[in-house]
């Protein structure tokens, strides 16, 4: 039997919202139905063909400008993601013994995380490891990179490295350690990311696009990708997908001229980048983001009148979303971010372990990320389609108005003079500041989730187990793996990656070729620097402080399941979110007298009454005062917000109220402190 849906008449929009209308029951449609994100786009609650024709869509095929479907036109099936996990170790022979590991297990790229000694070209004993994204490798000689890397064919598996300000001490590094072999993949200066994430530069812009311009030079001809553009940095500082976008095109921009100036063919720049974005938990807004960058690019490149080129994009999973608190559920988190870095067709991805925030990643937890990658290619088959969200009208879509957001954005930056000067001025880290600061908000007052933490937490969690390698994580600039530093004079003849390379082959050390190289340039002001913000870091530092003797809260229920369960699980929420001890009777008291007994027994400093509006005015006289009596000192706080009951309430004696408009972090932090 042939089956057929002809006889069913097509539902036009008009009747489908009819009918979306008539189940409202008089709310606003577009108050409950139409949602608006952080980037100030308003998702409609259905799309349809026609939406796209109002949005200059391109026309776009994979592997054809302007390449939004991606830079393959068979997809991944001709050219697979690089897997390119970070390996966060200091010591030499632990990531090397890590990094054979892991490529005889699908890793399939070099992915070197440099700690900030290395990052800022000075040796190790001269800076101190303490804050996100500064642990990592230490590469001050030829021997630590030798140790790093033995055994392993850079050319067979394409390194990625963000070098920090200058990428000529590393091109040099990884030239020396291939023994003239060369090496393939991506060694990426990017000073102006580097500028906002520090504050200050350790040389002048003008020396580091020098050498910027030197490295790629150097890499005409080769395997070699050069420029870096570190976007996730302003998502990671809780920024949204629009200002992430617009600064590293910025920032793109910014390079793309100095290179120009430098007299590198037109042809030969835009093959150089790499941008690496931040991918967060809102899945379709990652695909997009994406998406509207390949989109965006390649408009900049059309700019600069040079042969097209597609973006190589590097996908990180966030550091804004994920959290110390029940922690596995970061595995979560990752494995959509990972989902949305394939969809949107990412060139290279790091997917993070779950306990990344918390300490060093053991081996379970770094097996879990990288086979992410491999489900995702080979068990989904991700690995076999091009663009799978190619035609979705919501994608489509999103990633159009997302684009036309963030090119008015950056047109905004260049305006202002580039982005150099939007740094020097602020704008781009107030921007972001703002941002963040709503976000945070927003998770303060519990109208953004974060699973674990603010919703659904765990309240029987056990923390994770230190690491014996977080040590040498925090201290990675002093660990006692790293070669003996020699000092003494180094001279080269001349600022080449060659000549680099010939000064650590004849023992100098990182620091020493960094003072040696002619930087003449003005020196650059120190500006508002760009924090990486985690959005649990409040709730984590309550948590924290109310173990591990949490303060007992005691429900105080009236009535049966339909009088009291709405607003005690909410409380239960609601004050687990601070790592307060909920208790509560399974059944609600039938009485005042039975709910007073219960509350005494239970010795609690916080007693929350949970009824209905209808039944306060009779239950709060009775209960309040006389538990009062008996508890002196006790807090007792009202589940709901019964606005013409308040001044009744707290006449009665109730302390305070929750409801959803509370704010659940400022709340409980007061809480917590007058007890």
């Amino acid at each position: 039997m042939k089956l057929s849906l002809d006889e069913f008449p097509a539902a036009t929009y008009e009747e489908w919202r009819h009918a979306a209308e008539e189940s409202l029951k008089g709310a606003p449609f577009d108050k409950k139905l139409i949602t608006s994100t952080p980037e100030g786009i308003k998702l409609q609650p259905i799309y349809r063909k026609e939406d796209l024709a109002a949005l200059e869509l391109p026309e776009s095929w994979p592997g054809l400008p302007p390449f939004v479907r991606g830079s393959a036109a068979a997809g991944f099936k001709a050219k697979p993601w690089l897997i390119a996990q970070e390996l966060p170790y200091g010591c030499a022979e632990k990531f090397n013994a890590a990094l054979k590991s892991d490529l005889m297990r699908g890793q399939n790229s070099v992915a070197v995380l440099p700690d900030v000694a290395t990052r800022h070209g000075v040796d190790p004993d001269e800076a101190v490891c303490g804050e996100v994204g500064e642990c990592g490798l230490s590469l001050a000689t030829l021997d630590d990179a030798s140790r790093a890397f033995a055994g392993v064919d850079l050319n067979a598996a394409p390194v990625l490295v963000f070098a920090g300000a200058s990428a000529l001490p590393m091109a040099g590094l990884l030239q020396a350690v291939s023994g003239g072999k060369g090496f393939s993949g991506a060694v990426l200066a990017d000073p102006l990311t580097e500028w906002a994430r520090d504050g200050k530069l350790d040389l002048s812009l003008d020396d580091a696009l020098a050498e910027l311009a030197t490295v790629s030079k150097w890499a005409a001809g080769k395997p070699v990708r050069t420029v870096g553009i570190q976007a996730n940095l302003w998502a990671d500082a809780g920024g949204t997908a629009v200002e992430e976008l617009a600064f590293g095109l910025a920032t793109g921009a910014a390079y793309f001229r100095a290179l120009a100036t430098a007299g590198i063919p037109d042809d030969e720049i835009a093959p150089r980048f790499v941008m690496a974005l931040s991918l967060g938990s809102n899945l379709f807004m990652q695909i997009a983001k994406i998406r509207a960058a390949r989109l965006l690019w390649d408009r900049i490149v059309e700019a600069f009148g040079v042969k097209p080129a597609p973006l190589f994009i590097h996908g990180r999973s966030s550091i804004f979303n994920k959290s110390v608190l029940d922690p596995h559920t970061n595995m979560l988190r990752a494995t959509a971010e990972g989902f949305s870095g394939v969809i949107g067709g990412v060139d290279s991805m790091h997917v993070a372990a779950f306990d990344e925030p918390v300490r060093t990643p053991d081996e379970f937890s770094t097996r879990i990320a990288r086979n992410i990658h491999v489900i995702l290619a080979e068990e989904c088959g991700f690995a076999e389609v091009a663009d799978a969200a190619g035609g979705s009208w919501y994608v489509e879509s999103l990633t159009i108005e997302l684009a036309k957001k963030a090119w008015e954005l950056f047109q905004d930056v260049e305006k202002r003079g580039g982005m150099a000067v939007a740094l020097r001025e602020g704008f781009p880290q107030q921007a972001v500041a703002a941002n963040a600061k709503a976000r945070l908000d927003a998770v303060s007052k519990r109208r953004e989730a974060v699973l674990g933490v603010n919703l659904f937490p765990n309240p029987s969690e056990k923390p994770l187990a230190t690491n014996p390698d977080d040590s040498e994580k925090k201290f990675a600039g002093r660990s006692k793996c790293i070669a003996a530093v020699r000092k003494g004079g180094v001279k080269l003849g001349s600022a080449t990656v060659e000549e680099v390379a010939k000064a650590f082959q004849a023992g100098a050390t990182i620091g020493e070729i960094s003072k040696a190289l002619s930087r003449k340039g003005a020196s650059v002001p120190d500006i508002q620097r760009v924090r990486v913000l985690r959005a649990a870091e409040g709730y984590e530092t309550l948590r924290a402080a109310t173990q591990p003797n949490p303060p007992q809260v005691w429900l105080a229920k009236f009535g049966p399941p339909k009088q009291s369960k709405a607003r005690a699980d909410f409380s239960s929420g609601f004050f687990a979110a601070g790592g307060y001890d909920v208790r509560q009777e399974t059944a609600g008291a039938k009485s005042v007298d039975e709910a007073l007994a219960q509350a005494v027994a239970s010795k609690a400093p916080v007693v929350v009454l949970c009824s209905t509006d209808d039944t306060y005015p009779e239950i709060v006289p009775a209960f309040v005062p006389a538990l009062k009596a008996k508890m002196p000192g006790v807090k007792v706080i009202l589940a709901g917000y019964p606005a013409d009951q308040i001044d009744a309430h707290k006449v009665a004696g109730v302390d305070d109220f929750i409801h959803l408009k509370v704010d659940c972090l400022a709340f409980l932090n007061n809480l917590h402190k007058e007890l």
